[in-house]
């Protein structure tokens, strides 16, 4: 079996081993082969081919993006026999520099043009005080004739002369200005061309490029393989599946799960073998083992987890910080469009992260965590549009049923009741539901764990026909010292189908848990009994157009102060804690005696 080394990138200040005379590095041709995406980060593996000789050689992995974590560069040789790994480190550079001879050029091209608009804003201006020179002229000839033609005669001759220069000189200095402009409109885009690759190269000023270089040696002269791990931000993922059932098989669904990944890490994944993790990519690569338990003592845990994420915060601020502009250098001449794009796909990244990181977290509260391999190599450009990669597909035997609860919907739907008999866990998330090819809508599942019962929404059952009135001929209130209300509801379940029908009923009365609230005198059709909570079930098989009516009665007695103190406090806990949309509660007499008091 070949086994591999190993090699930790240590980045702190450490003594050296002795290397190599110093020389350019060979620089490597690697290719991402694997990547591990977390709920905000992403495991990277690259390889290399690479010749292994008796002299020590530093080879690089170069251009890589600059917000990789150093923390986490991993270098292993493979085979392990081929050589051994001397020393790893891992450098950063700007990809371009003030003092480079390509930006001092595109510098100089800039303020070449620039010079030479200045220098016809210049013209234009010396224009201007010619023309109002002239407009002077022409007034102090006006008025001079005017003030001379009383006294002595004004030839015509002299006359014309002054107009002629007057007129002349407005029409050259008219042509100069137009001349001016023309030149102007001519160097405003060769200026607009320039500055932008000035800014371009400004912002590689500015942007980092990571390389890891690793001194090899060997015994003698071989090829091998140069493997490099390393984890960096700007990349999540989130579970969702597809149940398809049909008619043909109603005992058997079909589960696909699907990971949709994003990333906008810097780098394109071109048909790579990619795998999803639920676990913490922060946790710490060390053996487990126990320390003292020491109560009230916090300092020792936090100088531990602050070191462990010192560097992966230092690799989160440089994309933050230098990612978009990554891709401005990178995006087409329609670069508004398409940062436009870009900020949209990364704003749906920040999203889905902060979601997977909450349902993530919870499930490794309760000790669980997955990885899920990719069925196929996959394709996942940086550009942070989503990609659907299936992680995972399976058949399971299912028992189809409809449910009715007419107290709270007086719509019958369709359930599907699953085990799962899958060999992996089925992550929380949204569901497409297909019926013999017919996309049936959304819904939601929770946590699956193997083995696992559970159930899922497949639509409205528009067969069942339900109604749950209150009877109103047996229904009474009464007031005094204690409030005593006498209810009854009909409870009609209907087979509107021409086929025979099996519905789930459930119903319920109050529970009291407070000795001031009595419930008594219950009936139920057919001598049916609550249970402890109160919950009365039923399962009916209704022939075609069958209906069947259930009587539910029960008396309340209570102080009426009491009601509006449970009413009150209900009401302030829903504000302190909202609960979300279609979430069920336990029974509260209050709300349902409240709701009584109303219709009397």
């Amino acid at each position: 079996m070949r086994s591999s080394i190993l090699i930790v990138a240590l980045l702190s200040a450490v003594s050296a081993p002795v290397f190599a005379q110093e020389s350019e590095p060979d620089a490597l041709s690697s290719t991402i082969r694997q990547v591990t995406v977390y709920s905000d980060r992403a495991s990277v593996q690259r390889e290399a081919p690479v010749a292994v000789t008796h002299a020590a050689t530093v080879h690089a992995f170069k251009k890589l993006p600059g917000w990789v974590d150093e923390g986490s560069v991993r270098v292993s040789l493979l085979p392990a026999e081929a050589g051994r790994i001397v020393d790893v480190r891992v450098t950063r550079d700007y990809l371009a520099r003030a003092t480079d001879e390509a930006y001092r050029k595109a510098e100089a091209s800039v303020r070449e043009v620039a010079d030479e608009l200045a220098a016809l804003t210049d013209e234009l201006a010396i224009l201007d005080a010619q023309a109002r020179q002239i407009e002077a002229i022409k007034v102090f000839s006006l008025e001079k004739i005017s003030k001379d033609a009383p006294v002595r005669d004004v030839k015509v001759e002299s006359y014309k002369q002054v107009v002629t220069f007057i007129s002349d000189s407005l029409r050259e200095t008219a042509a100069a200005r137009r001349a001016v402009e023309l030149k102007r409109r001519q160097l405003a885009p060769e200026l607009e061309v320039r500055q932008r690759k000035l800014n371009e190269l400004q912002g590689l000023t500015q942007l980092e490029e990571t390389t890891v270089l690793v001194t090899l040696e060997g015994s003698g002269s071989r090829s091998a393989t140069l493997r490099l791990d390393y984890m960096l931000p700007g990349a999540t993922w989130e579970p969702v599946h597809e149940l398809r059932t049909g008619a043909s098989a109603p005992g058997t669904v079909d589960v696909t799960s699907f990971a949709v990944v994003t990333q906008t890490s810097g780098e394109d994944w071109s048909g790579v073998k990619i795998a999803f993790s639920t676990q913490s990519s922060t946790q710490s690569n060390r053996i487990p083992e126990l320390g003292a338990l020491t109560l009230g003592d916090s300092e020792a845990a936090a100088r531990v987890i602050q070191s462990r994420a010192a560097s992966f915060d230092r690799a989160q601020a440089a994309f933050e910080g230098q990612n978009r502009m990554w891709n401005l250098m990178n995006a087409p001449m329609q670069a508004a469009e398409q940062m436009q794009i870009y900020d949209n796909n990364v704003g749906r990244l920040q999203e889905t992260q902060m979601k997977t990181a909450q349902v993530f977290q919870t499930l490794g509260q309760r000790g669980t965590t997955a990885l899920f391999e990719g069925q196929a190599r996959a394709t996942v450009r940086g550009d942070g549009q989503p990609v659907r990669v299936c992680i995972g597909h399976t058949s399971l035997e299912a028992k189809q049923a409809v449910v009715a609860v007419p107290e709270q919907s007086l719509n019958a739907v369709r359930t599907v009741e699953m085990n799962n008999g899958g060999d992996q866990p089925i992550l929380p998330g949204s569901v497409a539901l297909f019926q013999d090819g017919a996309f049936l809508g959304m819904t939601d599942i929770d946590f699956v764990a193997e083995g696992e019962t559970f159930s899922l929404f497949l639509g409205v059952a528009d067969q069942v026909k339900l109604s749950r009135i209150l009877d109103r001929k047996y229904s009474s209130i009464e007031s005094g010292k204690r409030t005593r209300i006498k209810v009854a509801y009909v409870v009609t379940v209907e087979n509107l189908s021409g086929s025979e029908t099996t519905v789930d009923l459930t119903d319920r009365v109050p529970v009291s848990e407070n000795e001031e609230i009595e419930v008594d005198k219950i009936e139920v059709s057919g001598d049916k009994e609550p249970d402890a909570r109160g919950l009365l079930k039923w399962q009916l098989t209704l022939k075609p157009k069958e209906r069947k009516t259930f009587r539910i009665a029960y008396r309340l007695e209570y102080p009426p102060e009491l009601v509006r103190n449970l009413y009150r406090n209900r009401m302030e806990k829903q504000k302190a804690m909202p609960s979300s949309p279609g979430q069920s509660y336990d029974f509260d007499a209050s709300e349902d005696i409240m709701n009584l008091e109303k219709s009397f």
